[in-house]
């Protein structure tokens, strides 16, 4: 009888203790930040003005809104504009502006777009942590533009490239 008491009281202890070593509690919190989403206004397209017809060459709009000939091509006058695109977004978060999928139109391709933003140089248009938005910083783009050379007087071309603009 003794023994059988002794194991009833081993059995019990060994019950309460193993149930609670199997059933442990941890409590989890889920942090979820919030922020001002990012927007993009284009304020001016890119416009190089007038160029010599029929003729190839690859032309350059710095961001001060400046053209070059590379070779025979030549300006022969119009308004020119660099691109003007307001950024506004977070106070706190820095971005990352890139370019791409260039589109040719009319004989004309874009390449090597050039960035300023928020006042510094231009740059290749791969800036990464630049400063925050805020209510809104300017970009200024510049870009080259590679004529074939088949363009009649008269005639406009309008290609395209992206500019994607997202939190660092």
């Amino acid at each position: 009888m003794r023994l059988f008491f002794i194991l009833a009281v081993c059995g019990l202890v060994v019950g309460l203790f193993t149930s609670a070593a199997f059933a442990v509690t941890q409590s989890v919190t889920a942090n979820i930040a919030f922020d001002t989403a990012l927007t993009l206004t284009k304020n001016a397209d890119i416009n190089f003005g007038r160029v010599k017809a029929a003729t190839a060459d690859t032309y350059t709009i710095n961001t001060a809104g400046t053209v070059t000939a590379a070779g025979s091509g030549q300006y022969l006058g119009g308004t020119t504009a660099a691109g003007n695109i307001t950024i506004a977004g977070s106070t706190t978060q820095t971005i990352n502006v890139s370019v791409g999928n260039y589109t040719a139109n009319g004989g004309v391709t874009p390449q090597s777009a050039t960035c300023a933003y928020n006042g510094g140089g231009a740059a290749a248009c791969s800036l990464t942590g630049v400063a925050a938005p805020g209510a809104g910083k300017t970009l200024l783009l510049g870009v080259q533009a590679v004529v074939d050379g088949s363009q009649a007087a008269g005639t406009t071309a309008a290609p395209t490239f992206d500019v994607t603009v997202v939190y660092n």
